[in-house]
């Protein structure tokens, strides 16, 4: 009699059991109150270091050597002084070359000089830091003549046949080399600073003075200060 009393409570718990665990199947099981486990984050290899790179020095670029812009005249650039004191149009295919005063750094001369030689553009640029005063200005002017466009190298080949005052206030001299066979003409000027002479020359000579005359009257057209 005492089993058949246990039998219910048996199967009770038989059907608890099952139901049980069919939640467990439905729900995944109990949720776990573990933490989870900490991850170490992945130790990164630091990063190698790059060589610096040293740039070479850049090269300052010779004061002989401006650099010259295509101007909109065919076959001419424009050349601009280093100084920025002026700037003129002169044929493309001309050799240019700077003479520079080394022992006293006084004066630099800009040369352009046709292929053949015939004919040249040149400029003198003097700065001894001392003003110029009085009639300095019309002596140094015949210096120079004498000194850089003699053929002989002394007094009384070059002679002067005008004098003339231009508009913008150069003086322009007309010149000719007695024994040299060229002439010239030859434009001073000095800046308002008082110790700046330029000294602006074409010459050319005088079996070829037809065939240049246009082109240095182009030039001398085309001078204009920046």
């Amino acid at each position: 009699m005492q089993g058949k009393h246990l039998k219910p409570f048996v199967f009770v718990i038989l059907v608890m059991s099952v139901v049980s665990l069919a939640c467990s199947l439905v729900t995944g099981g109990a949720p776990t109150t573990e933490d989870p486990p900490i991850q170490e984050p992945p130790v990164q290899e630091p990063p190698t270091p790059q060589p610096q790179i040293q740039e070479p020095p850049t090269e300052q670029p010779a004061p002989a050597e401006p650099q010259p812009v295509e101007s909109g005249e065919s076959g001419y650039i424009v050349f601009t002084d280093q100084n920025g004191l002026y700037s003129i149009e002169v044929p493309a295919d001309w050799t240019y070359e700077q003479t520079v005063d080394t022992d006293t750094n006084y004066y630099y001369i800009d040369t352009f000089s046709s292929p053949d030689g015939g004919a040249v553009i040149e400029n003198i640029v003097y700065d001894d830091g001392e003003r110029f005063t009085g009639n300095q200005k019309g002596k140094f002017a015949l210096y120079l003549l004498n000194t850089f466009y003699s053929a002989t190298g002394k007094e009384g080949d070059i002679r002067v046949s005008d004098d003339k005052i231009m508009q913008d206030g150069s003086e322009r001299l007309t010149w000719s080399s007695k024994s040299g066979g060229y002439s010239g003409l030859s434009f001073l000027e000095l800046r308002s600073n008082g110790t700046t002479f330029l000294f602006f020359t074409v010459n050319w000579g005088d079996a070829v003075e037809d065939q240049y005359f246009d082109t240095l009257a182009y030039v001398i057209e085309s001078y204009t200060i920046p």
